[in-house]
C-alpha cells in the first residue's frame, strides 16, 4: 500500500511539474522573444541587466527601475537612468562587465547578434532577447513578458489597459472629427533621413507606420516595405503635415529641394519626440500628432 502510495504521489508530481513547464512563458522562443536555454531563466529577477533601450523604459515604467545593474549608453529615457552604469552599445555590450555585476538577467534586443547571445549564455547569465515591434500590438506583447519577468503582471496588465484607454480617445476623437467635417485621414510623412546620404522614412511594415495612422494620419509612404523612400515620391505625394526629430526641423525647412513642399511652405512641418519609442511614450507621440493633423 504504501508502495501504491508512493507511485501515486511521484506521478501526480511529474504531472505538476509537466503543467509548470508548459505555463512557463520562458521557453527558448515565444512570438516577440529568444530566451535562453542553457541557463533556464528565473522566477523572481531583482538584479536587470538592460542591454535595450525600450526593456529599459518600460522596466522603469514598471516602478522597477532600481533593479537596473546596468544600460546602454542609448538607454538615456527617462533621465533618471543617468546614474546607472553603462555596459556599451546595444549590440557590443562589454560582457566582463556583464560578469562582474552578476545579473539574475539580461535584457537585450533582436540587434544582438546570435555570437554575443551565446557568449553571454556561455558566460552563465540568463538571457532574453525582444523582436522588433512592427505595431502596438507587439509593444503591448513586450510589456506583458516583462512584467512576468518582474513579477509585476497587475502593474503590466494595468500600464497596458491605461494605453489602451489613451488610443481608444484619441481614436474616437479623430473619427468623430473627420465624420463631421465629411474629410479623410490628412496625409503625413515621418523624416527618418534625408540630404546627400538619401531619403529615408517609415515604410508600411513599421511601428512608426502603425503610431501614424493611429493618430489618425494617412502616411504617404504606407505601400513602402523598410526605410527607403524617394524625393520624387516626396514630392509628388505631397504631404499635408511632416513630423522630423526636433534637432533636424530647421535644416530640413532650409535645405533644397524639401524647402519647396508645400508643407514647409505652410508652416506645417513639426518636431516631434517619442513617435518611434517602442514604449508607452509613443502615446504622447499620438496624441501629439492628431491634436496638429486635426487642429483642435
Amino acid at each position: 500500500m504504501k508502495a501504491l502510495t508512493k507511485t501515486i504521489s511521484i506521478a501526480l508530481l511529474a504531472v505538476l511539474m509537466c503543467a509548470c513547464h508548459k505555463e512557463d512563458p520562458f521557453v527558448a522562443r515565444g512570438v516577440n522573444y529568444i530566451a535562453s536555454e542553457k541557463v533556464p531563466i528565473k522566477k523572481d529577477n531583482r538584479k536587470i541587466a538592460s542591454l535595450s533601450t525600450q526593456a529599459t523604459e518600460i522596466i522603469c515604467d514598471l516602478g522597477c527601475m532600481d533593479r537596473l545593474v546596468c544600460r546602454t549608453q542609448f538607454c538615456d529615457y527617462p533621465p533618471q537612468v543617468a546614474n546607472i552604469p553603462i555596459v556599451g552599445g546595444v549590440n557590443n555590450p562589454n560582457i566582463e562587465m556583464l560578469v562582474a555585476l552578476q545579473p539574475d538577467l539580461v535584457v537585450a534586443t533582436s540587434m544582438l547578434s546570435k555570437k554575443l547571445f551565446y557568449n553571454i549564455e556561455v558566460a552563465g547569465l540568463p538571457i532574453i532577447a525582444f523582436k522588433e515591434c512592427n505595431n502596438i500590438q507587439g509593444m503591448y506583447a513586450t510589456i506583458s513578458v516583462i512584467g512576468r519577468l518582474l513579477q509585476q503582471e497587475q502593474k503590466a496588465d494595468s500600464l497596458i489597459n491605461h494605453c489602451k484607454q489613451r488610443l481608444a480617445n484619441v481614436i474616437s476623437r479623430t473619427d468623430s472629427l473627420q465624420k463631421a467635417r465629411n474629410i479623410g485621414k490628412p496625409k503625413v510623412y515621418y523624416v527618418v533621413g534625408f540630404g546627400s546620404s538619401g531619403d529615408f522614412t517609415a515604410g508600411g511594415d513599421t511601428y512608426i507606420n502603425d503610431v501614424l495612422s493611429l493618430a489618425g494620419g494617412e502616411n504617404i509612404a504606407k505601400d513602402v516595405k523598410g526605410w527607403n523612400y524617394s524625393v520624387e515620391e516626396l514630392f509628388k505625394n505631397q504631404p499635408e503635415y511632416i513630423f522630423v526629430r526636433p534637432d533636424s526641423k530647421q535644416q530640413f525647412c532650409n535645405t533644397a529641394p524639401y524647402k519647396d513642399l508645400e508643407a514647409v511652405k505652410q508652416g506645417k512641418v513639426f518636431g516631434i519626440e517619442g513617435l518611434d519609442a517602442q514604449t508607452p511614450r509613443c502615446f504622447d507621440a499620438i496624441e501629439t500628432i492628431a491634436n496638429i493633423i486635426y487642429q483642435e
